[in-house]
């Protein structure tokens, strides 16, 4: 899926710009980017998932 591979693109980008502070704080730019992306991306799997278990049947 097109979508799943811009995700975890989009997910490589996020880790480059990321500093690796010693204390990660919840308010980090990066972080909530990385979280909001993680979940399209946990979103995306999930939706394929269910396709192909729909196309099974």
């Amino acid at each position: 899926m097109l979508a799943k591979e811009k995700a975890v693109a989009a997910l490589a980008a996020i880790e480059a710009c990321c500093g690796h502070c010693t204390y990660c704080s919840p308010d980090c730019p990066v972080a909530i980017a990385r979280r909001a992306m993680r979940g399209l991306y946990d979103d995306l799997v999930a939706a394929e998932e269910q396709q192909e278990r729909s196309e099974e049947r």
